[in-house]
């Protein structure tokens, strides 16, 4: 409604009047298809008088045509977003939106230029975004096979070292064998070597 001051012959005042009477949920703003919808209950159903005067009827005319053109701008412009696919590249369009706005307001002439660049930019920015969708699931796999790989050696590594255990432990255990054969086998010379002594002192 503000927006609306500076082209309506009406008092800051009389055109909060009006926003009072058209805003019924008292939520303190009004979108167009609620104002329009508001705007054919209030004609139905209220006077000139409850109006505070007639002269407020055309004014009111003025508002619901321009909330029309609102409602229009938005359904368009809504539809030529979902069109170029934005939403899928672009988190915020309100930058976009004011320039389109504008261009439609002050330089129709120039709005399918502005439509054809947008289409190029995001069809750009698409391909971008694809493309690096498309290098991070390479990436992924890529990594995927690494870490596979890595997994591979290490389970090729535990394995070595299991075996060069078990033959160490193995080696070791051969040796050791051979070598209390050894020591029995010199205790068991030495034993007789003593009993041979002692029957010998014996004798004498």
């Amino acid at each position: 409604f503000q927006r609306l001051y500076p082209e309506l012959p009406l008092s800051l005042e009389d055109l909060e009047k009006v926003f009072v009477m058209l805003d019924a949920d008292g939520n303190g703003s009004l979108t167009p298809k609620e104002f329009n919808t508001k705007f054919s209950k209030f004609g139905m159903h209220v006077s000139c008088v409850d109006i505070y005067s007639c002269s407020l009827l055309p004014v009111l005319i003025k508002i619901k045509e321009t909330a029309s053109d609102d409602e229009d701008e938005e359904f368009q412009f809504s539809k030529l977003m979902d069109r170029l696919g934005v939403k899928e590249v672009l988190e915020d369009e309100s930058d976009v939106k004011e320039l389109w706005l504008r261009l439609r307001k002050d330089d129709p002439h120039l709005l399918s230029d502005f439509e054809e660049f947008l289409a190029r930019i995001f069809s750009q920015l698409q391909d971008a975004d694809n493309e690096k969708n498309e290098l991070e699931q390479a990436l992924k796999k890529k990594s995927a096979a690494y870490d596979e790989e890595i997994q591979h050696l290490y389970e090729e590594m535990e394995q070595q070292i299991k075996k060069e255990k078990e033959q160490f432990l193995l080696k070791n255990t051969v040796r050791f064998q051979s070598y209390s054969q050894e020591l029995e086998s010199k205790i068991r010379s030495k034993e007789q070597e003593l009993e041979q002594l002692v029957q010998n002192k014996e004798r004498v």
